[in-house]
């Protein structure tokens, strides 16, 4: 007859909503899990309640029965429609323009090495990507003025800048259509 098995466990008490594990020869016990834990395995040692690690580009939030994984890095930008004439960017964001008339575009003054900003048309007028003082544009072997800009030149034009020294300078990384610099 079995006397430490699930019904006739000598341990009197296993916490609620708890995974059981086994302790071989000796009683079981109860592992406890928060929000987003998993049972993590170890090799000759009982599993323990971790939560995922995020790397690189990536971001996790933890709920009550869930887990969400996130990119976070460039194939990540959260796209936002712009109907106005103009649009402070934020970094790894990527502007659509809707507005009839052209529309600026402004980039961080603030920004980290590896922060990309995007703009593609779709208002007849286009855009202009506009610097802040101090910083440049670079596309190609062309560059623009401190505070200088790139100005779309037909309707469904598209560029993506990477800033590659923080806060100051930024590199055309991707490009449809002819943009002006200036």
């Amino acid at each position: 007859m079995a006397t430490n098995n699930s019904v006739n466990n000598s341990s009197p008490y296993i916490s609620a909503h708890s995974i059981v594990l086994s302790q071989g020869a000796s009683n079981q016990t109860g592992l406890a899990l928060t929000n987003g834990q998993l049972a993590i395995g170890s090799t000759g040692l009982d599993p323990v309640a971790a939560n995922i690690t995020p790397g690189t580009g990536i971001s996790v939030s933890n709920g009550a029965g869930t887990i969400t994984i996130s990119s976070t890095g460039v194939g990540s930008l959260v796209w936002n429609d712009v109907a106005g004439t103009s649009q402070a960017a934020a970094v790894n964001n990527g502007y659509i323009i809707s507005n009839v008339g052209q529309t600026t575009v402004t980039l961080p003054a603030t920004a980290a090495e590896g922060s990309v900003v995007a703009v593609s048309g779709k208002g007849a007028a286009g855009w202009v990507l506009t610097a802040n003082t101090g910083q440049v544009i670079h596309l190609g072997n062309a560059a623009s003025s401190s505070a200088g800009s790139l100005t779309s030149t037909n309707q469904y034009d598209t560029v993506m800048v990477l800033c590659v020294t923080a806060n100051t300078t930024w590199v055309v990384q991707s490009l449809v259509g002819n943009l002006t610099v200036s």
